[in-house]
This record gives structure tokens, C-alpha cells and sequence, in this order.
């Protein structure tokens, strides 16, 4: 795939971001179409309580995939609510894959918190390619696309730099984004506090005494943290495709890394065994790592480093079993 075609891929969903923007803004503050809240129509998804849709969402993905059909009538599309409707069975292959959450963060959404917005990607081979991150209430646009760099707002992505920008050497020394999830069993909840629990525990309890966790209720912006270099890591089990495959070009594009965020806690896996794995978006399971200089005289040094704060993570968090999205 040219450059060139990349941008123009990127141009297109930057211009469907924006054009989309104001029925979000409408949206949020129940203002124009969505003044109503016969109009806005917030429900349960699935009867889950847990989660929930409005109208917004479905007004918004229509509205993307109506446009992308027109301009590229061969290609592929997954969204969050057209899947939902679906029941996730749509076939994964390596034609090129728009996939976008219209409302990423609708609790955040419903509930007036501005950590919410619109998330278009495009896969290629299965592999994310473009990323398009528009947050409408907080006016930042990332936007990404492989080996044309990242940015938010026309600045470079990290936004923080060295010196300021620093090169962590553990856990301790870091700051984490991460989600509950909408998944409220007792087994899954267990699982997740224990393993946040591990997280920020001191050393001498057996923790890896994290400086700081923080759930913010959305996927796509906790990985734009990352790829701005304002948190080091994010892990999460759980999310979909739609949630994060823009946000991975975000990452990769700032000179960040994602891994596979199954955890080795508990699990069967041999110690010998224990490297991080290429990540795979469509198994729900993700670590990304932001950008980390390397350290001086140490070319190299700082990608190294990506994999030992992975590796340092998933010893000590259990894996969630989750179904794969679509049918690889």
C-alpha cells in the first residue's frame, strides 16, 4: 500500500470525523436533533445495564458507513452498533476493513463527561493501517496512518519530549489507563480487581506499586494518552476491535508498541515462554506501551524496555477469556 493511498485513506476519515462532529456535540448536549430525549433514545445494550446506546451512536456509524460505501464501494466495514445488530458474525478477512465506534465512551457520553468521541480505523490484512480519533467536546483530532507519523491537532505525536519525556525503568515509575469494562459477573470482577489490586500493591506486599491507575471510560482516548506520551501504559481485556483499532496506529505512529494483553498470572504458560506476543486486534485482549527513549549510549535501548514493562505487566494480570471478534 503507497503512501499516497494511506493519505488518502486518512483524508477521508478525517473529513467523515469532522462532518459527524456536530451531531455529536448535538448529541452531548441534547441540543438540535437530538434536543428531544424522545430523540436522543439512550437504552441498555443487550440488557446489559452495564452499557448502553443511544441514538446518536446509530445516527453517527449510519451516516460513516453510508459515506464510505460510496466512496468505496468494495471494501469491508465493522462497526460497534451494526455489529451489535448482527450478533458479531461477520467474516474477517484481508480486504480493507473500515472500522469505527461512532460514540466511543457512551456512558461517558450520556453522563456529560467530555473523555468521549469518534473513532474511525482501517485494517488492511487484518492489520490496522489509518486511525482517526476525533474527540468533539475537548476539540482534539488525532490522526494517524502507517509511516506518515502521528499527530493531534497538526502537532507531532508525543506531545511530551525528551528530556521531559522520560524513559521508565518499571512499573513503578509509570502511569496506567486501563477499564472495568461493562462485563459485571463476579468471576470477570474478581479477576480484573485482583489484578489491579497486584498493580498498585508496594513491593513489599508482592505489587508492583504502579504510581498511578487511572479508568477514564474509553478506550480510544486512553490509547490517544498514550500515543501523546501523558500515560505510559494501557491494558485492558475485553474491548473490541472498534474500540481500539484506531488508537493502535496512534501508538505505533508515535513510537509506541502494543503486545498481546493476555496475562500470564495463574496461567500455564511456561516461564521460558513468557515473551510478549504480537498483538492481534481482533482478540480483545491489548497492552500498548508509549514511546520511550532510549537510554544514553543504549541505541535501541528504549524498545527493549517497551517489552519489559509488557513482560512486567502481564506476569503479575490474569487473563479474561473473551470471544474473538468476527470469525477469523
Amino acid at each position: 500500500m503507497s503512501s499516497e493511498q494511506l493519505q488518502e485513506f486518512l483524508n477521508t476519515a478525517i473529513t467523515l470525523a469532522k462532518e459527524v462532529g456536530p451531531a455529536f456535540k448535538d448529541g452531548f448536549w441534547r441540543t438540535g436533533q437530538f434536543a428531544a430525549s424522545s430523540d436522543f433514545a439512550a437504552e441498555d445494550k443487550d440488557g446489559n445495564q452495564a452499557d448502553c446506546v443511544t441514538a446518536v451512536d446509530c445516527f453517527i456509524e449510519k451516516t460513516i458507513f453510508a459515506r464510505l460505501r460510496q466512496i468505496y464501494p468494495d471494501h469491508k466495514f465493522v462497526g460497534e452498533e451494526t455489529t451489535a445488530e448482527s450478533g458479531n458474525g461477520y467474516q474477517v478477512t484481508d480486504d480493507p476493513t473500515w472500522i469505527v465506534d461512532p460514540v466511543d465512551g457512551t456512558n461517558n457520553f450520556v453522563h456529560h463527561f467530555p473523555y468521549t468521541g469518534i473513532s474511525i480505523g482501517l485494517a488492511i490484512n487484518k492489520q490496522p493501517v489509518v486511525g482517526v480519533i476525533y474527540l468533539p467536546i475537548l476539540d482534539e483530532l488525532y490522526t494517524a496512518a502507517q509511516g506518515l507519523g502521528a499527530f493531534m491537532n497538526g502537532q507531532p505525536l508525543p506531545l511530551i519530549r525528551p528530556p521531559v519525556l522520560t524513559t521508565p525503568l518499571s512499573l513503578a515509575q509509570c502511569s496506567m489507563v486501563a477499564e472495568h469494562g461493562s462485563a459485571r459477573t463476579p468471576e470477570v470482577m474478581k479477576s480484573r480487581l485482583d489484578s489491579f489490586t497486584r498493580l498498585l500493591l508496594g513491593k513489599e506486599h508482592g505489587g508492583a506499586c504502579l504510581q498511578n491507575l487511572r479508568v477514564m471510560g474509553a478506550a480510544a482516548p486512553d490509547l490517544s494518552l498514550v500515543a501523546k506520551g501523558v500515560a505510559e501504559i494501557y491494558w485492558e481485556c475485553g474491548p473490541h476491535a472498534w474500540d481500539f483499532a484506531a488508537g493502535v496506529v496512534l501508538v505505533l505512529e508515535s513510537g509506541g508498541a502494543v503486545f498481546d494483553g493476555a496475562g500470564w498470572w495463574g496461567s500455564n504458560v511456561p516461564r521460558s515462554e513468557r515473551t510478549p506476543q504480537p498483538l492481534n486486534i481482533w482478540n480483545r485482549k491489548i497492552v500498548a506501551i508509549r514511546c520511550i527513549p532510549d537510554l544514553p549510549g543504549k541505541p535501541g535501548s528504549g524498545r527493549e524496555l517497551q517489552k519489559q514493562l509488557a513482560a512486567e505487566l502481564l506476569e503479575i494480570v490474569e487473563d479474561i477469556p473473551y470471544a474473538p471478534d468476527g470469525n477469523q
